[in-house]
């Protein structure tokens, strides 16, 4: 859900804008003709996080599961909130593969996704804990701070979620403190899946990779038909969101086999309608939804060039929720649709600041983290992580 479509730009295996006649309907064809830059993936981010947001809203008033009707139309399978986290992992399987073919580097890969993920996580829990937490508490500052559970959020950083703070009441009554954050513990697996799978050279052989997405995809699928057992929910929900991941990154490794088109676009939303009206999603949902994803990004949409100026939706979707609580700490508001437009309104300005200041200049030192990996380890360990042939 973080990475910029530029980061695309010259990587490896990229399409000449100079296609064949045969390939000139392709996904991989689209892409090279926008220069290897999606110019249609920052509005479909932006509608994501900002579904995320309405979605959110609705919980000062009602259950938002049981009034979704995405959640009614596709037989409990997902929700419009899960619908809009699975967009962003198609998102990042499609634009971070590339920068990982590229030189098939696995430390400078996680480098980067450090840099652009933990900045803002970090800035947005010690906020949250020492800032927000005090201010909101029900308690006095004194008896906040002595509290184990305001320490106990900074786990969170680590993606081990700790959401209570002391004496803090959620926004829709709850006590779990910005619960979006969930979803950081599955990508950062998704990311570092997607490392040892370069490291086994598996993403150079994408009818390996293919092979390994189907047998996710049939795992998350006998877990949730209740075929085999159970098991933890966090497996299944792992197998659901590496199947978006995995599409993600396999729309991109078939870019040249896929072909595109307005009529394709619609006849896999029709498909993606009738499986989950037929309760199939957990099967077919990832790859279609995955197609319309890469699809959308290849459209030049009016306003394009604005959104491009900023990537908003990592800002929106983790700042929203708190934003939330103190919004109903202090203006308490009963309309849903209120808090949904004074939340999300200033979840876009607390973003394009956290943008300006945080996030676009934590890029700027994306190679860090490796460099000082690299010298704890020394060059020949580090150099296991390297390119593969």
């Amino acid at each position: 859900m973080t990475e910029k479509s530029g980061n695309a730009e010259n990587a490896a295996g990229q399409i000449t804008a100079s296609v064949s006649q045969n390939d000139a309907a392709t996904i991989g064809a689209a892409f090279a003709r926008l220069g290897n830059r999606g110019p249609g993936f920052d509005t479909v981010r932006i509608c994501a996080a900002s579904a995320v947001v309405f979605h959110h809203s609705l919980a000062i008033k009602y259950d938002i599961v049981a009034v979704d009707w995405i959640n009614a139309f596709s037989r409990g399978y997902t929700n419009l909130g899960f619908l809009s986290v699975a967009i962003f992992f198609v998102l990042s399987g499609f634009l971070v593969t590339p920068g990982l073919l590229r030189n098939g580097d696995v430390l400078e890969y996680l480098s980067r996704r450090f840099m652009r993920i933990m900045p803002l996580l970090f800035v947005v829990v010690a906020t949250t804990a020492l800032v927000i937490g005090p201010i909101a508490s029900e308690l006095a500052p004194a008896e906040y701070f002595t509290r184990s559970a305001t320490w106990l959020y900074f786990r969170n950083l680590l993606t081990w979620l700790s959401l209570h703070l002391p004496g803090v009441t959620d926004y829709d009554g709850g006590r779990t403190i910005n619960g979006p954050m969930w979803t950081l513990h599955y990508e950062w697996l998704c990311y570092i899946t997607l490392g040892v799978l370069q490291l086994l050279a598996i993403t150079h052989n994408r009818q390996l990779f293919l092979a390994l997405w189907c047998m996710t995809i049939l795992a998350g699928a006998l877990i949730y038909f209740g075929v085999v057992p159970t098991g933890p929910f966090k497996l299944l929900r792992l197998f659901e969101l590496f199947g978006y991941f995995g599409a993600g990154s396999l729309i991109y490794l078939y870019r040249d086999r896929i072909p595109y088109s307005p009529g394709l676009m619609a006849l896999a939303l029709a498909l993606l309608l009738g499986s989950l009206w037929f309760g199939l999603g957990v099967i077919t949902a990832p790859m279609l939804v995955a197609y319309l994803v890469a699809g959308l990004g290849m459209i030049r949409f009016p306003w394009g060039p604005l959104l491009a100026k900023a990537d908003l939706s990592y800002g929106i979707y983790l700042t929203h929720s708190v934003v939330f609580v103190v919004i109903m700490r202090f203006w308490p508001v009963e309309a849903p649709l209120v808090l949904f437009v004074l939340g999300w309104g200033m979840a876009c300005l607390i973003a394009l600041m956290t943008w300006t200041f945080i996030e676009k200049p934590a890029l700027r030192y994306k190679d860090v983290p490796a460099r000082l990996v690299r010298s704890l380890i020394g060059p020949r360990l580090a150099g296991k992580f390297g390119a593969v042939a």
